[in-house]
């Protein structure tokens, strides 16, 4: 799995939306929107925001998996 939709699954499992997302992680809904379509990349910072939030590593969020 990608780094967009591994942000995307881990966010609905936490049963957050996009904008609550944002909120928690101090950046724009547009911006979520973006990391999750592939868009764009986030800021080293903004990363460690979405890694604490979604209770992953940082490493975890952004290592490609293969799903079975």
């Amino acid at each position: 799995m990608k780094f967009p939709d591994k942000l995307q699954y881990l966010r609905i499992k936490k049963g957050l939306t996009a904008e609550e997302l944002a909120e928690l992680t101090n950046v724009t809904p547009a911006s979520i929107s973006y990391y999750e379509n592939g868009k764009r990349k986030p800021h080293i910072n903004t990363l460690n925001q979405l890694a604490k939030v979604l209770d992953v590593t940082p490493e975890e969020l952004i290592t490609e998996t293969t799903t079975e």
